[in-house]
């Protein structure tokens, strides 16, 4: 774990270390039309193409968690939030792109990362691998 002057976004976290967002994975938290949570991590110079996201987890819709949903779902706020470690156990969907090599990731608040083997975190019993749909 290191601590940065920012790293509340990709972009702050990438000027922070120095490194190109493509080496930084972001974990963003989706909820369903049902109350269900999912946590995706892909690189942080990707965006979730939510629609496409939903038909494949079998949900008809997935929006955004709002901040005060992340904090209590995780225990970390918004802009913080590890892949793992959670208050409550959430599903962890790793992006194909991010499922080996290492990554900096959120660190629990928005002035620590962790640099983390991806590649482990794939073999955790509540983390799959999928090919996260993205936007163009």
């Amino acid at each position: 774990m290191v601590e940065v002057p920012a790293a509340a976004t990709s972009e702050m976290a990438s000027k922070s270390l120095g490194i190109s967002k493509d080496k930084i994975a972001k974990s963003v938290l989706f909820v369903s039309e049902d109350n269900n949570v999912v946590l995706i991590v892909l690189r942080s110079d990707r965006r979730v193409d939510q629609s496409k996201l939903a038909k494949i987890l079998g949900y008809k819709k997935l929006r955004l968690a709002r901040d005060e949903e992340v904090l209590a779902y995780t225990g970390y706020p918004p802009g913080g939030v590890p892949p793992i470690g959670h208050l409550r156990e959430i599903p962890v969907f790793l992006d194909v792109e991010v499922s080996t090599g290492e990554y900096w990731c959120g660190g629990g608040d928005d002035k620590h990362l962790l640099l983390l083997d991806f590649g482990h975190l794939s073999k955790l019993k509540n983390v799959a691998v999928i090919e996260v749909p993205k936007k163009q």
